[in-house]
């Protein structure tokens, strides 16, 4: 699902999916590539097209695409864009405030959730045997760093300082209690 965000938040969104609105400022096209400076209620953000379409400066865009950083800067890689008409871009600034809104709300409750959930856990957490906590903080690692594609055994090993039998031991029990499931060769995601 795309997050509907602002441009101020671009760099907590990073390799995510996202939705912004914006005005066209500039547009510099390359051999293959078109990159334009949009405005939005908070600043700029830069987007990246690899896809030819006609637009001109001052047009509002809605764009669907992943965040990504280079050179300490982030841009907005577009999957989909649309021209909005005047119209399309009331309609869609509205329904895009009431989406941020809320996501405000929601994630509120989640962090009142969270902070009790981390405290009953962390008392739980105590009295767990070592290997499962290991166990447990290899799901969520798997859980955490997955980008659509699972994690790989190499990434886990360099995460956890333990023994490859250890690991494996724990990766075939994950996988036969159907906590995860492999991917890809060596790849592995949580269900």
């Amino acid at each position: 699902m795309y997050l509907p965000i602002f441009s101020k938040d671009l760099k907590n969104y990073k390799d995510r999916k996202v939705c912004l609105i914006g005005k066209v400022i500039d547009i510099q096209e390359e051999k293959k590539v078109i990159r334009l400076k949009l405005l939005d209620t908070f600043g700029f953000f830069d987007v990246v097209l690899f896809d030819v379409y006609n637009i001109k400066l001052f047009d509002t865009l809605l764009i669907l695409g992943n965040v990504s950083e280079y050179n300490n800067n982030f841009s907005v890689i577009v999957r989909y864009l649309s021209i909005l008409n005047g119209d399309d871009e009331i309609l869609w600034r509205k329904f895009f405030i009431k989406k941020i809104k809320k996501n405000i709300k929601k994630n509120n409750k989640e962090n009142k959730m969270d902070e009790e959930k981390d405290k009953e856990e962390k008392a739980y957490d105590e009295e767990l045997p070592e290997e499962v906590k290991l166990r447990k903080q290899i799901l969520e690692f798997i859980r955490d760093n997955d980008k659509d594609d699972g994690v790989s055994l190499k990434d886990i090993k360099n995460f956890f300082d333990i023994s490859e039998e250890k690991l494996s031991n724990i990766i075939i029990d994950l996988l036969s209690s159907g906590e995860i499931y492999e991917s890809s060769p060596e790849k592995y995601k949580v269900i």
